[in-house]
């Protein structure tokens, strides 16, 4: 299992954008890194940000569900323990408010193997 929040800046969001806001700050990476702090909702950044892609693929699996994709080739990922991951919206480079967090053990990445991300969002 992986420990994991939506952001109450997500919550924020989603809410100025139900009510018309035309804000900009929408979801466009996935962040991954290296930090081992407890995750919150209050949370802004993950705790040491190393490296963000673009999100590959967005699917919409139902009316109420959004799945964002994201993939780092081999050498792009390698040395990197990852321990912690969250999507971000436009900001420039690896800082910006945070609309997930995810902690997990760890895994380290030596330059042969590749990563994906698949995260799913679902409004209830």
């Amino acid at each position: 299992m992986v420990d994991s929040t939506i952001t109450d800046f997500a919550k924020g969001r989603t809410a100025l954008f139900l009510g018309g806001s035309n804000f900009i700050e929408y979801p466009q990476y996935s962040i991954i890194g290296t930090g081992s702090e407890s995750i919150g909702s209050g949370d802004v950044t993950l705790t040491t940000s190393n490296d963000r892609q673009a999100f590959t693929k967005i699917t919409f699996p139902s009316a109420s569900g959004i799945i964002f994709q994201t993939d780092w080739n081999a050498s792009e990922i390698s040395g990197i323990q990852l321990t912690e991951w969250g999507i971000i919206g436009s900001k420039t480079g690896l800082t910006g408010s945070i609309w997930t967090h995810h902690n997990i053990a760890g895994i380290t990445f030596d330059g042969t193997n590749e990563l994906r991300i698949v995260e799913t969002l679902i409004v209830i």
